[in-house]
């Protein structure tokens, strides 16, 4: 009976390495020492991922952008900063315009005033404060003539006498001109209480201020047209110190909270 043969390949037998040489698998040792194909360095030759490459462009992309919307968003923060600077600047200068048309309306309101009020006063005070103001002119002329350099007698150490005293005679002149233009007040005087827009409002008010004084009441109309005023004039005196002891006494007792002393005219209505 013959023995069964073993089908199980035999093991190769390893050589050994030659002397001084260094042991290698025999399969490994065939592959050395077979020709080479040119196929070792297949894969090289495999593909190999884009996503390095997907990554690395998004990357330069992104810093790009990013210094992109730096350089735009500085670029609107300049534009934001020389807009609101340039609104500061505006404003100022209009509240500045404004300021300068107010005063001047408010000068002119002044000025409006006072001219109403010169208007309604009677015709002697009138002249009475135009020559007043006429005095404190010449005064003035006279303090910038004294201050002019002296004439030339009394350069050379002479007294220029006769200009000394044309000077002064010309300044008693003015005086005594001055003096003249105001006219000799002649009564009788009232009260004035105050001047109103409305007739029928200043009736109203002297008809109370008799009631509440006993004394006559009067109203009396001043300007003309637009600037036409009617003034309530209390009591009838026939010297001016009477009439402003009166006032006083008047407005000690709360009965009047403005008075004035001044003629009366001829045409007045009385209450």
């Amino acid at each position: 009976m013959n023995q069964p043969e073993d089908k199980d390949p035999k093991p190769e037998t390893s050589q050994e390495p030659a002397a001084g040489g260094v042991w290698l698998p025999p399969r490994l040792r065939q592959k050395l020492e077979a020709p080479s194909s040119g196929d070792d360095f297949d894969f090289l030759k495999q593909n190999r991922s884009p996503v390095g490459t997907i990554i690395t462009v998004v990357v330069i992309v992104a810093v790009i952008g990013g210094a992109w919307w730096m350089y735009q968003n500085n670029k609107h923060k300049e534009a934001l900063a020389a807009a609101a600077k340039a609104a500061a600047v505006r404003d100022e200068f209009v509240a500045d315009s404004l300021a300068k048309v107010r005063m001047a309306d408010s000068l002119a309101a002044i000025a409006r005033a006072d001219s109403i009020a010169f208007a309604a006063l009677p015709k002697w005070k009138q002249r009475q404060i135009l020559a007043e103001k006429a005095k404190k002119a010449a005064a003035a002329s006279g303090a910038t003539a004294a201050k002019a350099p002296p004439a030339a007698g009394a350069a050379d150490g002479k007294p220029a006498a006769g200009g000394a005293a044309a000077g002064a005679g010309a300044a008693s002149a003015k005086a005594d001109s001055g003096a003249a233009a105001v006219p000799q007040e002649a009564g009788p005087f009232g009260i004035d209480t105050g001047q109103y827009l409305d007739e029928a409002k200043a009736n109203e008010v002297a008809a109370s201020l008799k009631q509440s004084t006993g004394l006559a009441a009067s109203v009396v109309s001043m300007g003309e047209g637009e600037d036409t005023s009617y003034h309530v004039l209390l009591g009838s005196y026939p010297h001016r110190g009477t009439a402003e002891a009166k006032a006083n006494s008047l407005l000690g007792k709360g009965l009047l909270s403005q008075a004035l002393v001044v003629a009366i005219p001829k045409a007045q209505k009385t209450q």
